[in-house]
């Protein structure tokens, strides 16, 4: 009998990993399997909660490593990064045309592996500014946010959320949720200088031409770049963006009003100064032809 456990003794230690050299081994790190998995989104209340107050919902997308969302225009492919907000009577925030409210977004990053898409990765935090009503009520002011997403690697996942908040009672100064806001308003797109010259040339039924003139204060082999927002009836001609060296930048455009709906048709996006310089939103109106 004695003999015999020795044999299985060593038996198992010819076959069983040597685990005595080191510690055990990492499992390999998992890959998201679902939109939530890979974008974690966390949601809070910004401001001081007075009547009449303007505060801000915020809203944290932790994004698992190498993958990445999308801006309001993703580009070539992709989809945007949307909120949607249930509020209370009395609340207000602002709204596009077509229903969907305004959102802060930080200047994206832009992504041109095979195909030209503009989003985040890692981390971004976007918000709405919200209008409290002059009276605030005892039961407070709950409110439901709702966001989606697409995020993508060598794959892409759809991702949902849903959110309960109470508009009446923000985090406390120097939380997290504080300080991403902030570092996120400064880097929001700044309003175009008044001594940018932006114009529209040669419109016709389908063609308009975009110029932009830099002022003398910009070096004249300064490199930039134009990410156009996604605007119904309005695309460049020549892709997704465009970029240009010097003073001056001629966009040609391709128009369908047709697809703008019946609404007057319009140029906006931001213009980027080198790779990470100021980045300045603008829009200017198209006329009818």
């Amino acid at each position: 009998m004695f003999r015999i456990i020795m044999l299985a003794i060593l038996a198992f230690a010819t076959t069983a990993p040597a685990l005595s050299q080191g510690a055990l081994p990492t499992p390999a790190s998992r890959e998201p399997k679902s939109g939530e998995d890979a974008v974690k989104v966390s949601v809070a209340v910004v401001g001081d909660a007075k009547p009449g107050a303007m505060m801000r919902i915020v809203a944290t997308l932790d994004i698992a490593p190498s993958w990445h969302i999308y801006w309001e225009n993703p580009g070539e492919s992709g989809a945007p990064t949307q909120l949607e907000v249930d509020l209370p009577d009395g609340c207000v925030i602002a709204r596009y045309a077509d229903g969907k409210p305004v959102i802060d977004f930080p200047v994206p990053s832009v992504f041109t592996h095979g195909e030209v898409a503009f989003g985040y990765e890692r981390s971004v935090t976007i918000s709405i500014e919200v209008k409290l009503p002059a009276t605030i009520p005892a039961a407070g002011l709950p409110t439901t946010v709702r966001s989606n997403w697409l995020v993508c690697k060598e794959r892409c996942l759809m991702g949902r959320g849903e959110s309960k908040i109470d508009l009446s009672k923000p985090v406390g100064a120097g939380t997290k949720p504080v300080q991403a806001l902030a570092d996120s308003l400064a880097h929001l797109p700044k309003p175009l200088p008044a001594e940018w010259k932006v114009s529209v040339s040669d419109v016709g039924p389908v063609k308009a031409t975009l110029v932009v003139e830099a002022p003398a204060a910009i070096s004249a082999d300064a490199q930039w770049q134009l990410i156009p927002s996604d605007t119904p009836g309005v695309l460049l001609e020549s892709g997704y963006m465009a970029e240009a060296k010097g003073r001056i930048l001629r966009v040609p455009l391709a128009l369908s009003r047709e697809s703008a709906l019946g609404r007057p048709i319009e140029a906006k996006g931001l213009f980027i100064l080198g790779k990470n310089g100021p980045a300045y939103a603008f829009s200017i109106p198209i006329p009818a032809k």
